[in-house]
């Protein structure tokens, strides 16, 4: 009896044991140590314009994004090693596989991306609107109007702009297409594939400023963004203490309201569409 109870006891605690050396418990807030320990964060970035982008003259990363992470980094003392990935799939794909720390891009909430990845506390939110032919020949006037089958929607394929258009606008046709950088999809109202191009606010603006834009579109709704999601960075499940370390730092960063001041800058400073100078 003493024998089986001794045999019992340590089968249970060589499994606690097994346990507590499974690969999810071991990595679950090795993370934020591992960083420490080889002194760089690495980081997917799918370029969002103007969010985080690649300037094609430095080929240095740049954005409202970029500078967050940079100003993080420099905090911590390591280094800010961009991992470069197709878009928010594929940034998915390579965080999972461990391959990358977290997604530093502007990554908006949306449910079914919640149940893939943990979103940190949110640097703000974002809305969404629509580019569309300047003489607005649908007669468009508030985003109801969109949920037609008169009205073909272009959105960017695997994007929060396909999720919302399909959810809020179950009646229109829904063209989604894989582009290398979202702002292509305006191509499509220039063809007359579709009526309106669905995307975040801050980009219809900032292309806009552009002359040769402003000739032929406009933003569908002003003042009237739809869509309001928060939008941040995200990590894996499973590594509270990481979480906890970027949560103070966004908190750090709304406290002293930087992300907003920072897409204003850039507003005025900078434009990643217009064309650089020869």
């Amino acid at each position: 009896m003493a024998r089986h109870a001794i045999r019992t006891a340590l089968v249970v605690g060589l499994m606690v044991a097994g346990a507590s050396f499974a690969p999810g418990a071991a990595n679950a807030d090795a993370t934020l140590d591992k960083i420490k320990r080889e002194g760089v964060l690495k980081v997917c970035v799918p370029p969002v314009i103007p969010d985080l982008y690649k300037d094609a003259r430095t080929g240095e990363w740049s954005g409202v994004m970029a500078d967050l992470l940079r100003t993080l980094t420099t905090w911590m003392k390591v280094k800010f090693q961009p991992v470069e990935v197709g878009g928010f799939d594929a940034a998915l794909l390579t965080l999972k596989q461990g391959n990358c720390d977290l997604i530093g891009s502007s990554m908006v909430y949306n449910a079914p991306r919640a149940m893939e990845v943990n979103f940190i506390r949110p640097f703000g939110a974002k809305g969404i609107n629509v580019v569309m032919l300047k003489d607005n020949p649908k007669k468009l006037k508030v985003p109801a109007d969109l949920n037609s089958p008169d009205i073909t929607i272009v959105t960017n394929l695997g994007s929060r702009e396909q999720e919302t258009a399909a959810r809020l606008f179950p009646k229109a046709k829904l063209l989604a297409v894989k582009v290398p950088t979202s702002i292509q999809i305006v191509e499509h109202i220039k063809r007359g594939d579709a009526h309106v191009a669905i995307l975040p606010t801050v980009t219809v603006r900032w292309w806009l400023q552009v002359p040769e834009n402003a000739a032929w579109g406009a933003m569908g709704f002003p003042g009237q963004d739809f869509g309001n999601a928060p939008n941040g960075w995200a990590i894996r499940y499973g590594e509270p203490d990481f979480k906890d370390f970027l949560d103070a730092y966004s908190g750090y960063i709304a406290t002293n309201n930087i992300a907003a001041d920072l897409y204003e800058q850039y507003m005025e400073r900078e434009n990643p569409f217009l064309k650089p100078k020869q």
